[in-house]
């Protein structure tokens, strides 16, 4: 796997501020973000990082424009407007939750792309390891977060941002340390290095910047009384989730499928 460089993230960054303009321009001002919004997009998400996995495996090619960074994200964002459009179409002949029927058509894509991944599992076991470290970890923050200063991080929606990014940095942690896996990005490389070659260090520095994001997104959260600026900090929640659980969800299959990397 190759690794990124500084000019990557420009770009990569340019395109999300693009994406998310057009979204809150043209889509979320039609579109209500509710629990039926999100249940909708979960597949799509796990169809990206199915997609990346067989790029990563040599499966199918590693090409920037559909099978890795920034073009999965992209190849995701179209499938479910396709599948939205058509479960949209089909709601105006068959009383059906739109949301709901595009859950369905986005499980059966991401299923059949799951399929090649599930043959190719060697290890299945090391997929175990990352969730249980993350559980662990979100069972003894959740009981912190019981203390009154830090009750806004009990939310569900703040505890599943913070739940996907320690699955991120504990699957980091995992593959780099007892897998003989490398990392891709500039920042963890220097941390890591700095740390003697430990990538432990990711899980503290994860949880440390995870939690200043979400202390920052409420704070200035509930300052706002209009509706689209709320949509806003919804938005930007969804967002830094599927940056956790995504890389998260890759780290965790990935060592299951190599005796070494």
């Amino acid at each position: 796997m190759g690794t990124y460089r500084f000019e990557d993230y420009i770009i990569y960054i340019a395109i999300l501020y693009v994406v998310l303009y057009l979204f809150i321009k043209y889509f979320f001002t039609r579109i209500r973000i509710d629990r039926d919004f999100i249940v909708s997009i979960l597949p799509f998400i796990l169809l990206g990082v199915f997609i990346r996995i067989l790029a990563d495996i040599d499966v199918i090619e590693r090409n920037k424009l559909w099978s890795i960074t920034p073009g999965v994200y992209i190849i995701s964002i179209m499938a479910f407007l396709i599948s939205f459009s058509i479960s949209i179409l089909v709601s105006k002949f068959i009383r059906i939750n739109a949301f709901y029927f595009t859950f369905v058509l986005g499980t059966i894509e991401s299923l059949y792309v799951l399929n090649f991944i599930v043959m190719r599992v060697l290890y299945p076991e090391r997929i175990l390891f990352p969730i249980l470290l993350t559980s662990v970890l979100i069972f003894f923050l959740y009981i912190l977060f019981r203390i009154p200063e830090f009750e806004m991080f009990r939310k569900f929606e703040n505890i599943s941002i913070i739940s996907a990014h320690l699955l991120d940095a504990s699957s980091t942690f995992i593959a780099y340390n007892f897998f003989n896996f490398s990392e891709e990005h500039i920042l963890p490389n220097i941390l890591i290095s700095l740390a003697g070659g430990n990538a432990i260090i990711m899980i503290p520095v994860k949880l440390i910047v995870v939690l200043c994001i979400i202390y920052l997104i409420e704070k200035y959260e509930s300052e706002e009384g209009d509706e689209l600026e709320l949509n806003v900090y919804k938005i930007l929640r969804i967002t830094i989730f599927i940056l956790g659980i995504g890389p998260g969800i890759r780290n965790t299959i990935l060592p299951s499928l190599f005796m070494s990397f």
